[in-house]
């Protein structure tokens, strides 16, 4: 058993050493000097020409088409050149999530004002059940920790005849994953990869997290041109992690921000334009004010146009919310994505359910022996720590492991 492979799993609730075997990225077309001369109007134009050229190529008239509407900028930048192509009430939209959180209520909110079909799927009335679990994991190619998906079945029933419109890789090609302090030596850029990974649990691991590092694939591609943190973001956790998460084999997908002239131009711009996403949010809301002066997710639940003082006034309440929850939980916290899977784990019986049970199962298989499942779970359900991640982490791999995966 390659018990590296199994840590990384563990660490960050993927396998390193998958290579998908359905998309590429290709960065090789990225060249820096080619608009370093170029005015702001002229790249805004030029973004919008090319993004316009990414719909036109997938688009078929004679198709059903669907969009998953979040509440941030990409879902919404497809939406608006769609309905350049066809009205709004030949698009289907769909939004899941916790009421009262910036993905479901904005992601409702935008569906309303662009007038589409639109289906909601709130996630607090979704039972999660072990068969899908296992369906799921196959769709996921054991490959994810599973738990962070929507009701997949009911959108089998309303959408698999659909092509998908997926915002994926749109925030990361426009600089969401731009370090502010890019490292020059590739060890620090995997060290601070895997430091930053969003699931990173260590509290599971039995190597040294830097016991990882040859796992951690890059494109051997110049730094000065591309950041060591994005080439490491783009081959490992956005093809690794959320290619199985988000682009189900069976369904058919449109990927617009991967047409490579967009995706090159947007890569190849100087560095000033992608910091903080300049030129990706001033391309649409010159373009496409209806839409993007709209609330985003990405503004905190404000409009882009909105100034500091709002944001930073925002963010301190959110974090105010936030402390005040973790003694007496009275507010969603409008950050989350899903479930609020630290309280659901506690709460919610179909939840709580399938992961002890999973958890249970796979402490017998003596697979992990150097974990101690029983104080992971007691802590968790006695409030002395947020376990959620790591028991989730857990749970999937067992769930795999019922659903076929081999660990060789």
């Amino acid at each position: 058993m390659d018990l590296l492979n199994l840590n990384s799993f563990l660490k960050l609730g993927y396998f390193l050493k998958y290579q998908n075997p359905t998309i590429s990225i290709d960065i090789s077309g990225v060249n820096k000097a080619l608009y370093h001369d170029w005015d702001e109007d002229a790249l805004i134009q030029m973004g919008i020409q090319l993004f316009r050229e990414a719909i036109d190529a997938d688009f078929e008239t004679n198709r059903l088409h669907a969009v998953p509407l979040s509440g941030g900028l990409d879902s919404r930048a497809i939406l608006s050149l769609l309905l350049e192509f066809t009205e709004a009430r030949n698009i289907s939209t769909y939004t899941f999530g916790t009421p009262g959180t910036f993905d479901y209520d904005i992601g409702n909110f935008v569906a309303k004002k662009a007038g589409t079909q639109h289906t909601a799927y709130p996630m607090t009335e979704y039972l999660y059940t072990m068969d899908e679990l296992l369906d799921l994991s196959k769709r996921f190619q054991h490959q994810t920790i599973l738990f962070f998906h929507p009701p997949v079945w009911e959108i089998d029933k309303r959408f698999k005849d659909h092509v998908i419109w997926s915002g994926f890789m749109g925030d990361p090609t426009a600089g969401s994953v731009m370090p502010k302090n890019p490292s020059i030596l590739l060890e620090d850029a995997k060290d601070h990869f895997l430091n930053k990974s969003p699931l990173r649990s260590d509290m599971l691991l039995n190597c040294p997290r830097t016991d990882l590092y040859p796992l951690i694939d890059w494109d051997g591609f110049n730094y000065n041109h591309l950041s060591y943190e994005e080439q490491l973001n783009f081959r490992n956790r956005q093809l690794k992690y959320i290619v199985p998460q988000l682009l189900y084999p069976e369904y058919e997908y449109k990927t617009p921000f991967l047409y490579p002239v967009f995706f090159n131009f947007m890569l190849s711009l100087p560095n000033k334009y992608r910091k903080g996403q300049f030129l990706y949010k001033k391309m649409f809301l010159q373009h496409f004010p209806c839409l993007f002066l709209l609330r985003t997710k990405k503004n905190l639940g404000l409009p882009l146009t909105a100034c500091r003082f709002r944001t930073k006034s925002r963010a301190i309440r959110i974090k105010i919310q936030k402390e005040i929850n973790k003694i007496l939980p009275l507010v969603v916290n409008p950050s989350i994505n899903y479930l609020d899977f630290d309280w659901c784990l506690r709460k919610r019986n179909d939840l709580k359910k399938i992961v002890y049970d999973s958890i249970v199962d796979l402490k017998m298989r003596k697979l992990i022996d150097w974990i101690d499942f029983d104080t992971l779970w007691n802590e968790h359900m006695g409030k002395k720590k947020n376990n959620a991640a790591a028991l989730m982490i857990l749970a999937s791999l067992e769930i795999h492991m019922k659903a076929g995966l081999v660990l060789s």
